[in-house]
């Protein structure tokens, strides 16, 4: 086969339009000042893409454009030497073949982002060795401590030890056999909150044990609070989250992104919610201990009435804004569970 080609010297931009013969073996080159022949094994070809000019590359560096496609692609077809990419080339040339891909990728990326993703944090989160979760857990307790003003409980040490026996109690039953440090630690803050570290870990504020009108309320909230140390939600939604890190280290072999997303731990669990779902969990579990304590789940419920975290009724709208379900929505799936249990 006869081609059009464009010489390019070894080393050299200077172009020279050149004739080129293809035979079954060898590559032979005519031109201004050019003669050669090559034997076909030592000369690579590039493989198509898209309309860009192909190239054989010779062995002393030298290379050839070519950008008759159609001719070169017929000629690679007679000598059957069309590799695997060329079959993708032609998927490529091909909308409709582009659009079943693009289709088929997301939703392969939706499966692994809404299962296999979660699924696999899960398995992590509870596999890593409990010196993670403490070393985690005293770094973000330094980030609470700057973000919000914290202070020490103003509740009498009686109070405090009362609840702190019970919640240890609460702990060995929820969590039997595990290798978690279950404590509880009280805080002076404006504010109405609990929150759960990886290490067993949980805080509580006065303002909040003010708010319960009994016992059993606070429990609920510690139950809640011992399911997310359980299942280790706090890692997961970090581990989760941080996902498109690892990716992209795998994608750039970027080591630096992984150090960074690991220095960045610490401000991530205290400064990230937990996602719907684990305060979906962490409430079915906490319904779980109270039905099972002959309590139902009204002490619970109750709470979540009087702190309302939305302060008010966002409605539909506002939950697909929100990281956490609506205390509403918290309060039926409550009831939903008790129902079921029938209680």
């Amino acid at each position: 086969m006869l081609l059009a080609g464009t010489y390019y010297p070894p080393g050299s931009s200077q172009a020279i339009e050149v004739a080129l013969h293809l035979e079954a073996d060898v590559l032979r080159l005519s031109g201004e000042g050019v003669e050669l022949v090559e034997p076909l094994e030592a000369c690579v070809l590039s493989e198509p893409l898209g309309r860009m000019a192909r190239h054989f590359t010779l062995s002393d560096g030298a290379r050839i454009e070519i950008t008759d496609l159609e001719a070169l692609a017929e000629w690679e077809t007679q000598q059957r030497r069309s590799s695997g990419l060329h079959w993708v080339h032609a998927l490529e040339s091909r909308w409709r073949w582009v659009a079943v891909s693009v289709l088929f990728l997301i939703a392969l990326m939706a499966v692994l982002y809404l299962w296999a993703l979660p699924a696999g944090a899960r398995q992590l989160a509870l596999k890593l060795p409990p010196e993670v979760g403490r070393v985690a857990t005293e770094q973000a307790m330094q980030a609470f401590e700057t973000l919000f003003d914290f202070e020490p409980s103003e509740l009498p040490e009686a109070r405090r030890d009362a609840i702190a026996a019970q919640f240890a109690l609460m702990a060995a039953a929820m969590d039997p056999g595990n290798q978690r440090d279950y404590r509880l630690k009280f805080f002076h803050a404006p504010m109405p909150n609990a929150f759960a570290l990886p290490d067993g870990l949980v805080c509580i504020t006065d303002a909040l044990v003010e708010k319960a009108e009994h016992d059993r309320e606070i429990f609920g909230v510690l139950a809640h609070e011992i399911v997310h140390v359980r299942e280790q939600h706090g890692l997961r939604n970090v581990l989760q989250n941080s996902a498109v890190f690892l990716i992209w280290t795998l994608m750039t072999g970027d080591i630096s992104t992984v150090a960074g997303m690991g220095s960045a731990l610490p401000a991530m669990l205290a400064q990230t919610g937990y996602s719907r779902g684990f305060e979906r969990e962490a409430d079915q579990g906490a319904a779980d201990y109270l039905i099972e304590q002959g309590w139902g789940v009204q002490p619970l419920s109750d709470l979540l009435r009087r702190i309302d975290p939305e302060g008010f009724d966002l409605g539909k709208t506002g939950e697909a804004f929100s990281t956490h379900p609506l205390t509403a929505d918290r309060i039926k799936a409550l009831e939903d569970r008790a129902s079921a249990a029938g209680k």
